[in-house]
C-alpha cells in the first residue's frame, strides 16, 4: 500500500510540475535582490494588488504563522508540496484549470528575504490571543413576540436551502444529501423529490414547475458540475421530468431571474462561488439558448440583489463577493446588456462576508445595505471581534457610511423586516459559527429597532437545538405578519463541543418556525 501511494505521489508531482512549466511566462521572473522596503511597506505593495491589506491585529500570531501566511506564500509563487492545494482536487481537469488561472503565481513574485520581512511584520505585530469583542447590550433570553414551532415528523438536519414560496404557499427545503421536500404551513411534508446534488436556490413558476439550482459538490472545489434544472410533473404519468437549463457551473449558490438587457426576455444571473476559481455571470436569453456573459471573473460571488439603485429606470445588480477580495459592488445597468462596476464597500480577506440585505432602512427613498460577516470555515478559524452585523446608510451617488455595528461571532445572515408592526425595521440574525466557549450559545438574535440606530437584542432558549445555516422571513401562516424560518446544518468544519454536535444530529429538527404573534 505504501509503495502504491509513493508511485501515485510521484506521478502527481510530475503532472503538476509539468503544468507549472507549461504555464510559465517568460515575463514572470523573481527579483534577484531583496528590496529596501520594510515588512509593512512590502505588504502594502504586494497584498494591496489583490485585496484590502489586512492589519496584523486581525488574527493572533499562531494563525498568521501556521495557517494564513503559508497559504499566501503559495499564492505568491512559493510552491511547497506539503501545502499543495492540488492534492485535494479530483483529477487532472480540475488541476489544469487552476494551474492555468491566475490563482497562483508561476514563480515567486518577490525575493525570499522580502517574503520573510512580510512574515515577520505580521507575526511580530499580531496579538497572542484574539482581541475581545466590543461591549454590547445584554441579550434577553425570551422572545414573547414569537411562538416556537417544530415539525412533528423528523426533518433532515443537513439543510442547504430553506425558502417559503408564496406562490405555492409551501416551505421548500433542500438537503446536502441531494433531496428536496416541501412542507405546508403546519410543517407537514406534502411532497418530495430527488435532485442528486445539494440544492442552493429555488423558484416556483406560475405553472407550478420548479427551477432548482444545484451546487454539484458542496465542499470546496473547482469542478464544473453545478446545474440549473427545470423540474415539472408529466400530466400523463405524474412523474417528475427534468430539463437542464444551464450546466457546467462552478459551485453555484444563487440564481436570480430578470430581464437585464431590456429585450423583454427573462435572463438568469448566477453566482458561481467556486473556490480558487469562480465568476459572476449573467446568461442572456436569446429565445432558443442562453449565452453567458461574465461580469466578474473571480471566486466568491455569493449573493446578488437586482434593484434600481440610481432611479434611472433600469435594473442594477448589487453583488456581495466573499472570497479573497471581499467587497460589495454595484453593476450599474447602462442598457443593452452593458454594465459598469463600482465597488462601494471593501473588506480585508479575513472578514468572512456572508450576507447582504438591500433595503431602505431609514425610509428616505434610497436603498441601504445591511451587511453580515462571520464565515469562519477557512484557514483563520478563531473568534473574531469584527464579526457581526453592520448597517451602511446610503448617502447618495453610491456612497455608503456605516452607522451601526452589532458584534456577533460567526454571523451568517441578517434580515431586516418590520416584525413587530410598529413601522420601522427590526433585524433577525443567525450565526453558524458562534463562540462555543460562552455559556449561552448566541446562534440567533432578534434585534428590536428602538430608533436612532439603537436595537434591543433577544434570543429564545430553544435556539440551541439547531446549527442554523439558513433562514427566511415570510408570512408562513398567512395572518399578515412576518414569521421566521430557521434551517439546521448539523455538519461541522470547525471545532464544536461533542455534546452540542450530538444534540443537533440526534434532534432531527432540521426546520424551526418562529410564528409571529403580532396579528394573533
Amino acid at each position: 500500500m505504501s509503495f502504491n501511494k509513493s508511485i501515485s505521489g510521484l506521478a502527481f508531482l510530475f503532472f503538476v510540475s509539468c503544468l507549472f512549466a507549461c504555464n510559465q511566462s517568460p515575463k514572470s521572473t523573481t527579483p534577484t535582490e531583496p528590496s529596501g522596503l520594510n515588512g509593512r511597506e512590502l505588504a502594502q505593495k504586494y497584498c494591496n494588488s489583490c485585496h484590502t491589506v489586512p492589519t496584523p491585529d486581525l488574527l493572533e500570531k499562531k494563525l498568521w504563522k501556521q495557517k494564513v501566511l503559508p497559504q499566501m506564500a503559495l499564492r505568491m509563487g512559493f510552491f511547497a508540496d506539503s501545502l499543495s492545494p492540488f492534492r485535494q482536487m479530483s483529477g487532472p481537469e480540475e488541476i489544469e484549470r487552476v494551474v492555468h488561472s491566475s490563482a497562483f503565481a508561476d514563480v515567486p513574485m518577490l525575493h525570499p528575504a522580502d517574503w520573510q520581512k512580510i512574515t515577520d511584520y505580521y507575526v511580530s505585530n499580531a496579538p497572542d490571543k484574539p482581541l475581545p469583542q466590543a461591549p454590547k447590550p445584554a441579550i434577553a433570553n425570551q422572545l414573547p413576540l414569537f411562538s416556537v414551532r417544530q415539525p412533528a415528523q423528523p426533518i433532515d438536519n443537513l439543510i442547504t436551502l430553506l425558502k417559503y414560496e408564496p406562490r405555492s404557499q409551501r416551505i421548500a427545503v433542500g438537503s446536502r444529501r441531494g433531496k428536496m421536500f416541501f412542507l405546508d404551513q403546519n410543517l407537514q411534508k406534502v411532497d418530495s423529490m430527488v435532485t442528486f446534488n445539494p440544492p442552493s436556490n429555488l423558484r416556483v413558476r406560475a405553472d407550478g414547475s420548479l427551477d432548482v439550482l444545484t451546487m454539484g459538490n458542496m465542499d470546496p472545489n473547482d469542478r464544473m458540475n453545478g446545474e440549473l434544472l427545470h423540474l415539472h410533473r408529466s400530466p400523463a404519468t405524474q412523474k417528475m421530468e427534468r430539463t437542464v437549463l444551464l450546466q457546467k457551473l462552478q459551485r453555484p449558490v444563487e440564481a436570480t431571474y430578470t430581464d437585464l438587457n431590456g429585450d423583454g426576455k427573462e435572463d438568469i444571473l448566477v453566482c458561481q462561488f467556486g473556490y480558487y476559481l469562480g465568476q459572476l455571470s449573467w446568461f442572456e436569453n436569446t429565445g432558443t439558448a442562453y449565452i453567458e456573459h461574465v461580469l466578474e471573473p473571480v471566486p466568491g460571488a455569493i449573493q446578488t440583489v437586482v434593484t434600481d439603485m440610481n432611479a434611472d429606470g433600469r435594473a442594477d445588480i448589487v453583488t456581495l463577493l466573499s472570497q479573497s477580495d471581499e467587497q460589495v459592488a454595484i453593476f450599474n445597468n447602462e442598457g443593452g446588456g452593458r454594465f459598469w462596476k463600482k465597488t462601494v464597500l471593501r473588506f480585508p480577506p479575513v472578514f468572512g462576508s456572508s450576507h447582504l440585505d438591500v433595503v431602505d432602512f431609514d425610509r428616505d427613498g434610497d436603498m441601504d445595505l445591511l451587511y453580515t460577516n462571520g464565515d469562519n470555515a477557512d484557514f483563520s478559524s478563531s473568534p473574531k471581534r469584527y464579526h457581526g452585523i453592520r448597517l451602511f446608510r446610503n448617502d447618495g451617488n453610491f456612497r455608503f457610511r456605516q452607522v451601526w455595528f452589532y458584534p456577533m461571532h460567526g454571523a451568517t445572515k441578517a434580515l431586516a423586516r418590520d416584525f413587530d408592526g410598529d413601522g420601522d425595521l427590526d433585524v433577525a440574525a443567525i450565526a453558524f459559527f458562534p463562540d462555543f466557549s460562552r455559556q449561552r450559545l448566541e446562534n440567533f438574535v432578534y434585534l428590536e429597532n428602538r430608533g436612532n440606530n439603537r436595537f434591543r437584542p433577544a434570543m429564545f432558549p430553544e435556539a440551541n437545538q439547531g446549527a442554523w445555516l439558513t433562514m427566511d422571513a415570510a408570512d408562513v401562516d398567512r395572518d399578515g405578519d412576518e414569521d421566521i424560518l430557521l434551517g439546521s446544518f448539523a455538519f461541522r468544519v470547525t471545532p464544536t463541543p461533542k455534546e452540542l454536535l450530538d444534540r443537533w444530529r440526534n434532534a432531527k429538527a432540521g426546520v424551526m418556525l418562529l410564528e409571529n404573534q403580532t396579528k394573533k
